[in-house]
């Protein structure tokens, strides 16, 4: 066994035990030094600060001498969470993010008061140093202190999971297009969730319409978060429709935030880097959208689905009105392509990852 198999052993074991404990009603622990600190990091939809924290405790249980207030990245935290510590929070079906606490640690060296004065919100970020600290000067031998905080942090990560589960929706299937289409409204304007919720939608429709129509199209994006950048994911939009070899036949932009001359450099930019990685000349991109989100200088149109255009360097965007489009594509697919994409749909809320506003939202409309 190599030395990354054994380290990834050891954090594996580790937290199966530290699991075990946490689901042990027996096994008492007096919190009474931190909870409050502890209770903070999940008042927060930032996930990964609670995520940082489980990798500190992992650090620390591998390194008697690892410090995370002075040298974070002596532990390799983004090997030991995306790849142990992550396969542990998926298998126990624990929330959490792709690079959630590589994301609030970056740019760092040390988690110190430096470090959380730059972190929103600050003072859940500040909450972590507290804890970090009180593990750091733990003098016994055992690491109780260490033991104590993770196994309070997977209690309470542990109690999540069954709270959001018990937010699931059993749905009964649907072809009607005017009642999708108004989940697929009450979610967009009620819970984007970062843009999240729109991209989804979008990308689940257009999958559910291929696979139902049987046009051989693959549609790629769906399992990416509207975070995830074009650059990051190596694709130049957020949902595209390629053939089976990879070949891009339509690339799609899903926003309801400004979709300003900013934003579209940043688009340019991204589809160009594509561009000349890829030897490729794409040179259109459809902005699926609201209204209030085009660009000023656009070229207005005359239609109401179709908002109009604007041309920038070499490449055109076509802005669409996202309810019109969600409607017509609605209206355009099989009844079984409906009663799949709502069960895409429901999948995706249900998924233990999707913000709580959505699930909650879902639940209320199908009361």
């Amino acid at each position: 066994m190599g030395a990354v198999d054994e380290r990834n052993s050891r954090i594996s074991a580790y937290l199966e035990r530290l699991y075990n404990q946490a689901t042990d009603e027996n096994f008492q622990i007096d919190e009474s030094e931190y909870k409050s600190d502890m209770d903070k990091l999940f008042t927060t939809t930032a996930w990964g600060f609670r995520e940082i924290l489980l990798v500190v405790a992992v650090g620390m249980e591998l390194d008697n001498a690892f410090k995370a207030s002075t040298g974070l990245y002596d532990c390799n935290p983004r090997a030991i969470y995306e790849g142990p510590i992550k396969e542990f929070l998926i298998a126990k079906e624990i929330p959490h993010r792709k690079s959630g606490p590589l994301n609030v640690a970056k740019a760092t060296v040390g988690l110190d008061h430096t470090w959380a004065a730059q972190r929103r919100p600050s003072d859940v970020a500040e909450k972590v140093v507290a804890l970090v600290e009180y593990m750091e000067n733990d003098t016994s031998r055992q690491k109780t202190r260490v033991t104590k905080i993770a196994t309070s942090l997977l209690r309470r990560l542990i109690a999540e999971s069954n709270r959001m589960e018990a937010l699931s929706v059993e749905i009964e299937p649907s072809a009607d297009p005017d009642f999708l289409y108004k989940l697929c409204y009450e979610l967009i304007t009620k819970a984007p969730d970062s843009g999240n919720t729109p991209q989804k939608i979008a990308a689940y429709l257009l999958k559910s319409y291929h696979l139902a129509m049987d046009t051989g199209i693959i549609v790629t994006g769906e399992e990416d978060r509207a975070s995830v950048t074009s650059t990051t994911s190596k694709k130049p939009g957020d949902v595209n429709e390629e053939s089976p070899n990879g070949e891009i036949y339509k690339i799609y932009e899903i926003t309801v935030k400004p979709f300003g001359i900013a934003r579209i450099r940043d688009s340019y930019d991204c589809v160009s880097k594509y561009n000349e990685a890829n030897d490729s000349t794409y040179n259109e991109i459809i902005v699926i959208c609201r209204k209030e989100d085009c660009p000023e200088e656009m070229e207005h149109s005359p239609l109401h689905s179709y908002l109009g255009r604007f041309a920038y360097q070499d490449i055109m965007y076509y802005f669409w009105d996202i309810y019109e489009w969600i409607s017509d594509t609605l209206q355009r697919m099989t009844p079984s392509g409906r009663i799949e994409f709502y069960s895409d749909l429901n999948k995706y809320i249900a998924d233990i990852n999707t913000a709580e506003t959505v699930k909650r939202l879902w639940q209320k409309l199908h009361e």
